[in-house]
């Protein structure tokens, strides 16, 4: 028996956009590109392996978030990698023109958007994939 005051699973209306989870879901994927592709960029010397932090990072909060949402939804992660992609692609810029980071594009023309095509596509694959593959199995 329940109370009116007690909420029955199958009655709770479905959540809004949950933007709190998102901006933590955000926050654990950049300290995450941050410690992994941070230790990959000293030891290997190339930017690409800031991306596969970032990728493995991404990913690692779209679970986190499919897992608080409880709902294989694809449009959090999707707004996940957007907002991740947009920080990280003024980062690498900032980076690059202070000289702290290397070319993304060693040896290419400049103008060849090779590195700013590729990593975005894999991180926002990433992200949908993480937050859905966990919504899928908590929800079950």
């Amino acid at each position: 028996m329940t109370t009116s005051n007690q909420k029955n699973e199958s009655t709770i209306a479905p959540e809004t956009t949950p933007w709190r989870r998102i901006g933590i879901a955000l926050g654990l994927s950049l300290v995450g590109t941050s410690l992994l592709g941070g230790v990959l960029l000293l030891v290997l010397d190339n930017i690409w392996w800031v991306a596969a932090g970032g990728i493995l990072s991404l990913f690692a909060g779209g679970v986190y978030l499919g897992w608080k949402s409880r709902e294989p939804e694809p449009l959090y992660g999707t707004l996940l990698a957007a907002m991740y992609v947009g920080v990280a692609v003024v980062g690498i810029f900032i980076g690059t023109f202070l000289a702290v980071l290397p070319d993304p594009l060693p040896g290419l023309a400049i103008g060849d958007s090779t590195f700013f095509f590729i990593s975005p596509l894999l991180m926002l694959a990433s992200g949908v994939a993480g937050t859905s593959l966990s919504g899928v199995m908590v929800r079950h």
